[in-house]
Order: C-alpha cells, then sequence, then structure tokens
C-alpha cells in the first residue's frame, strides 16, 4: 500500500516539478556576440572603385536641365530618389546583360540631379552600355550632390537567378 502511495505521490508532483522548471524567465539584454550569422551579416568593403570615361559630363547626352527626371522620381514629401533608381538600374542592367557583371559600381550624382561619373572594379562594355543609356538620359529632383555604392556580386558567371 506504501508503495502505491509513493507512486500516486510520484506522479503527483512531477507537473508541479514541471511547472517550477519550465517557469523561470531569462531577459538577455545585452548584445553579445555569437558566432551566428542571423542579423550580423558580414560586411564587404568597396576599396577604391576606379571611375570610368564614361562622357556623362560632355556634349554626348543632353545638357542636365534638358533631361526628364521620369524614373528618378519619389514620393511628394521626398521627390529625391536617387538611391533607389541607381539601385533599380543597377539590377535592371544586370539582368538585361544577362547576370555575368561582378564587382562594385559607384554612381556619382551632382547638386544639379544629373550623374557625373560612374565607377566600376569589373567593367564590361554591356553592363556599361546600359548604365549609360540610363543615367545618360534622366536627372533627379535633387538638391545635393549624392554617391551610392552597388555590389553586384563575386561570382556572377552569366546565368540569372
Amino acid at each position: 500500500m506504501s508503495a502505491l502511495r509513493f507512486v500516486v505521490w510520484a506522479l503527483a508532483s512531477i507537473p508541479l516539478g514541471a511547472a517550477v522548471v519550465t517557469c523561470v524567465r531569462h531577459a538577455d539584454i545585452r548584445d553579445e556576440p555569437d558566432s551566428s550569422f542571423v542579423g550580423h551579416v558580414p560586411q564587404l568593403e568597396a576599396g577604391d572603385i576606379p571611375n570610368l570615361d564614361s562622357g556623362l559630363g560632355t556634349d554626348a547626352y543632353l545638357a542636365c536641365g534638358a533631361r526628364p527626371s521620369g524614373k528618378c522620381l519619389g514620393t511628394v514629401d521626398f521627390p529625391c530618389a536617387f538611391d533607389a533608381w541607381a539601385k533599380t538600374t543597377a539590377a535592371n542592367c544586370q539582368k538585361a546583360t544577362g547576370c555575368k557583371t561582378n564587382g562594385w559600381l559607384k554612381v556619382e550624382m551632382a547638386a544639379d540631379g544629373c550623374v557625373v561619373n560612374i565607377g566600376l572594379t569589373d567593367p564590361n562594355d554591356d553592363i556599361i552600355a546600359c548604365l549609360l543609356a540610363e543615367f545618360g538620359a534622366g536627372r533627379c529632383a535633387c538638391k545635393d550632390a549624392a554617391e551610392l555604392v552597388y555590389l553586384f556580386g563575386i561570382g556572377n558567371t552569366g546565368v540569372c537567378p
């Protein structure tokens, strides 16, 4: 009979013990480094990006004031959408040229809203032609000069995802 009482008591105390064990709180209030990549993606540095002799500042393209702002327009409150325009142009040109461009792109815009310089670490004729067709035909409604650095990738082989 005492063995039966012990079994009943043991079974009754398991949920109580489990509740005590599972009712532990832990607040991780410090951002301590760990070995995971979740939220901590390694940063690549662009380094020096050589400028191309693109002709953007010459009469090969329309004067800046005569260019339409088209795809570089932002919202009413923030009409300057240079970063979005440059990133979208780079991504679209990468796809249009067969996803073969590697390395870094640097796009420099003057205070008048026109792209005045591009640089590439790994240039190819197709990507240059595509970028110049877009950047040489439009302008941004921006009041300050800006620069964007964009990474095409480091292992592109001509196969688009």
